[in-house]
């Protein structure tokens, strides 16, 4: 028998990181149907070329279904091992290895950055000028939203992004103030090398996806790429959906938008940050990665406008809203042509995971729409899960 330490290492001897189940047998075939019918019927609205769906109920995925095409230029199908790109997404993956390694002991939110990358210069707008961990995390260091994200793009490398930052002045008091970051936020891959003596990509291995068994996921171009088994992302035209050329932006920090995962991945990553895994994810890891670090209500975004929405705040790499009914840990993400969305109500222990292979407008309000789904039906059924 052999006992591997990553997926990296259990690849090299050929092993298939996973394969096809059966076809999926719904608990519940009224809800499947009416689910299945509801998604169908935006995919129809909104011409998605492809997409794939999973909603877990307590410990038990209750829906799984893969629609569509990898590209619309091949046609070959979407299955559950298919490889999406899920943009933003992987910021939860940096929060939550962040919180693991904090109770290992490596580092703890309240460190300064300086402390572990001690060539930058960075600013910070507060009583004692100090730029911590939980500031770059929660998106609260005081520098403009979007900083040097244009670079990201161009795929500019990591330390010449990360000396862009000496240049800033922070515009907002830092710790208190919410901007949403992508450079700042990387600034953790640099934290956790130094700490663990791993690269950003073999800390993510050792201590999530090998753990959890998610061993058709990584965080770079080259690993996208070699697996034939991947989507296109597609933009939208006057003339219809295009694909796009894989690119390699968002991998030069890959903590920030460069994770790559297939549904049958993410159904257990969704699993196991609902707290289903606590060899894996403890509850203080979860409990840390979902604190409210950043109040985020004054925030540009549509949920912000819903009337059933109270409160939003930011984590360690998650969204926190406060819903009438629901009370959501949720984050979407997109790159390259590819849109992911991600969210688990903590009050029904219900959770969903879409990801799309183009910037389909479903996308904005698939999460929203299935707690509505949800919330209903629930109301209206005698099913009872276990």
């Amino acid at each position: 028998m052999f006992l591997f330490n990553s997926c990296h290492e259990a690849k090299g001897y050929g092993f298939e990181a996973s394969v096809d189940m059966d076809k999926f047998i719904p608990v519940d075939t009224v809800l499947y149907n009416s689910l299945d019918n509801q998604i169908q019927a935006n995919i129809d609205k909104y011409g998605c070329p492809g997409l794939a769906v999973a909603v877990i109920k307590g410990n038990r995925v209750i829906f799984e279904k893969q629609y569509g095409v990898r590209s619309i230029h091949k046609r070959d199908t979407i299955n559950r091992n298919t490889i999406f790109r899920i943009g933003s997404v992987s910021k939860g993956f940096a929060g939550v290895l962040a919180s693991i390694l904090i109770e290992k002991g490596f580092f703890s939110l309240e460190d300064p950055v300086s402390n572990y990358i001690s060539d930058l210069n960075l600013r910070a707008k507060s009583t004692d000028g100090v730029l911590r961990i939980k500031h770059v995390l929660s998106h609260t260091s005081g520098y403009t939203e979007h900083a040097y994200s244009n670079l990201v793009d161009k795929n500019i490398s990591r330390e010449i992004l990360y000396k862009s930052l000496e240049r800033l002045i922070p515009r907002d008091s830092t710790g208190k103030a919410y901007a949403y970051q992508n450079v700042a936020f990387s600034l953790i891959e640099k934290i956790i090398e130094n700490t663990t003596g791993m690269n950003y990509a073999q800390a993510l291995d050792y201590y999530i996806f090998a753990p959890l068994d998610m061993c058709s996921s990584s965080c770079t171009y080259e690993e996208i790429t070699i697996n034939s088994n991947h989507c296109v992302g597609h933009g939208y035209t006057k003339k219809g959906y295009r694909p796009v050329e894989l690119g390699k932006h968002y991998y030069n920090i890959p903590s920030a938008g460069g994770v790559n995962a297939p549904l049958a991945d993410m159904e257990k990553w969704l699993s196991a940050i609902m707290g289903n895994k606590p060899d894996v994810l403890s509850p203080q890891v979860l409990k840390t990665a979902f604190s409210q670090y950043a109040y985020t209500s004054q925030d540009r975004k549509f949920w912000n406008k819903k009337p059933d929405v109270l409160n939003t705040y930011y984590g360690l790499g998650w969204r926190l809203i406060n819903m009438k009914n629901n009370d959501l840990v949720y984050h979407g993400g997109l790159v390259n042509g590819f849109r992911a969305e991600i969210a688990f109500d903590k009050k029904s222990k219900t959770g969903i995971v879409v990801l799309f292979n183009s910037l389909c407008n479903y996308s904005n309000s698939v999460v929203f729409d299935f707690f509505d789904f949800w919330n209903s039906y629930q109301d209206n059924s005698d099913y009872t899960y276990l």
